[in-house]
C-alpha cells in the first residue's frame, strides 16, 4: 500500500467508527462519561426569589442618602418560610439562601449595616433588586441545560444532580485490550539479561492513554515474536471494541502482526501514513473490532494512539468535537530538517503572552525518545514540502490531552 497523509488516514479511522451503545447508570457512576440524553431543568433555577447575602430585606423606596434608620421586625433563614411583610420603614434580617419576604425589593448587606436593638441603621443604600437572585433567573423549567455529547466532568455531575436527575443515559466504555510483541521486550519486574533487551514502556502508555480517554482497559502483556502466539491472540480479539498492539507492523521478517492480519479474517484499512514519526501504523476492522497496529518506537507508538486511536475512542463514546483541535503560535526559534516529505509533529510546549501564543519545540525529535514528551504540551505540526521554519513565523499545534 501507498503512503497515505494524516488527514485522509483520520478520515477513514473516522468514518470506520460506530457510536457504542447507550445504558443508564446512577448519577455517580457517570463522571467522566459521555452524556446519551439531553437534560433539561425540573424547576426554575432559584425556584424563589431568595438573598445572595447576609443582611438586611428591605424596600428601597425607603433608602436616601446618607444613614437610613429602619425597625426590624423579624428575620428569615435559609430553609424557613417568611411569616412577616415588609412595610415602608422596616426591614427584615435575612440569611444567604433565604426567601426575600413580601414587600422587600431590596438586601442590604450585613457589613453595611449597624443594628440597636430593633432598629438597624442603613449606613450604605443601594439601587432596588440588589443582592436578590430572582426566580428562574439561571433556568427556566423546561429549558436544556446539558445536550447529548457532552462529557460529565465533576461541574456537570452537580448540575445533573441539581435538576435530580438520579439515573443517567450514557454511552458505553469502549472496551481495549493493550498488546506488546517482541522478542527484546520485557516487561516491568522482569531482568534485563542482554544489552539487546530494553525495558517496555508502550504497553503502559498506551493503558495509561486510554484509561485517560474514559476507556476500560485490559493489559495483555507481552508476547514474543511467535507466529502461534500471535494468530492465537488476533483470533480471540473480537470480545474487545479496540485492539492496541504495539511492534511486528513494520516490513522486518519478523513483523507478524502485519502479516497476520489479514489471515486472521481482518480488513486492512490502511497500512503506513505520511506522517513523521508513526509511518508503520496499521489500522483493520473484524466485525465490530478495530485493530490499531502502533509501531515499537515509543514516540511513534505515543503520537499514533493521540493522532488517530484517541479520536476513534472519543466518537465511540459520543463526545462532539473528538478531531484534534489546531492552534496558532509564534515560533520562537529556527527549526528545520532534512526530509521535507513527511508531515512532522514535534514536541513542544506553548504559553500565552499577551494574549499571544507562543511556541518552543523539543531538541529531541526521534522517535525512539520519550523524553521529549518532558515540559511538553504540543505538538507542533510540520507540514509537507517545510523543511524550514524561521524564528517568529506562525505554527500550527495541537495541544495535548
Amino acid at each position: 500500500m501507498d503512503l497515505i497523509p494524516y488527514d485522509e488516514a483520520l478520515d477513514r479511522v473516522i468514518q470506520t467508527v460506530d457510536l457504542l451503545p447507550t445504558e443508564r447508570v446512577i448519577l455517580w457512576q457517570a463522571l467522566g462519561r459521555v452524556l446519551a440524553e439531553d437534560v433539561k431543568s425540573d424547576s426554575d433555577k432559584p425556584s424563589f426569589d431568595n438573598s445572595a447575602m447576609d443582611g438586611y430585606a428591605v424596600r428601597a423606596e425607603d433608602l436616601q442618602d446618607g444613614c437610613v434608620k429602619l425597625k426590624v421586625i423579624g428575620e428569615v433563614s435559609a430553609g424557613s418560610e417568611p411569616n412577616v411583610k415588609v412595610e415602608r420603614g422596616t426591614a427584615v434580617k435575612i440569611f444567604t439562601g433565604a426567601p426575600v419576604p413580601e414587600g422587600a425589593d431590596t438586601v442590604i448587606p450585613v457589613e453595611f449595616t449597624k443594628q440597636e436593638e430593633d432598629f438597624v441603621y442603613i449606613e450604605k443604600p443601594l439601587k432596588r433588586g440588589a443582592n436578590i437572585r430572582l426566580r428562574g433567573e439561571e433556568l427556566r423549567e423546561g429549558e436544556l441545560i446539558l445536550k447529548a455529547g457532552t462529557l460529565i466532568r465533576g461541574y456537570e455531575l452537580g448540575l445533573l444532580a441539581s435538576v435530580n436527575k438520579v439515573m443517567v443515559s450514557v454511552y458505553q466504555k469502549p472496551k481495549v485490550a493493550v498488546l506488546s510483541t517482541g522478542d527484546e521486550v520485557k516487561d516491568l519486574g522482569e531482568t534485563v539479561e542482554k544489552p539487546s533487551q530494553i525495558r517496555s514502556s508502550n504497553n503502559h502508555v498506551l493503558y495509561a492513554r486510554a484509561v485517560e480517554t474514559g476507556c476500560e482497559v485490559v493489559h495483555l502483556g507481552i508476547v514474543k515474536d511467535s507466529v502461534e502466539q500471535i494468530r492465537e491472540f488476533l483470533e480471540g480479539v473480537e470480545r474487545y471494541d479496540v485492539v492496541l498492539t504495539t511492534g511486528g507492523v513494520s516490513a522486518g521478517e519478523k513483523d507478524y502482526v502485519q502479516k497476520l492480519v489479514e489471515k486472521s479474517g481482518f480488513e486492512v484499512v490502511f497500512h503506513k501514513l505520511r506522517v513523521k514519526p508513526a509511518k508503520p501504523v496499521l489500522f483493520a476492522k473484524k466485525g465490530k473490532t478495530l485493530l490499531f497496529g502502533l509501531p515499537g518506537n515509543p514516540v511513534s507508538c505515543v503520537i499514533a494512539f493521540d493522532l488517530l486511536v484517541k479520536p476513534a475512542l472519543m466518537k465511540m463514546q459520543g463526545m462532539e468535537d473528538y478531531k484534534p483541535v489546531y492552534y496558532t503560535a509564534r515560533l520562537v526559534r529556527d527549526f528545520s530538517r532534512r526530509d521535507a516529505e513527511r508531515r512532522e509533529f514535534v514536541r513542544a510546549r506553548f504559553w500565552e503572552e499577551e494574549g499571544k501564543l507562543y511556541c518552543d519545540y523539543s531538541p529531541k525529535t526521534q522517535s525512539h525518545m520519550l523524553t521529549s514528551y518532558v515540559g511538553a504540551n504540543c505538538y507542533m505540526v510540520v507540514y509537507e514540502g517545510i523543511k524550514e521554519l524561521k524564528e517568529g513565523q506562525e505554527v500550527k499545534i495541537i495541544p495535548l490531552g
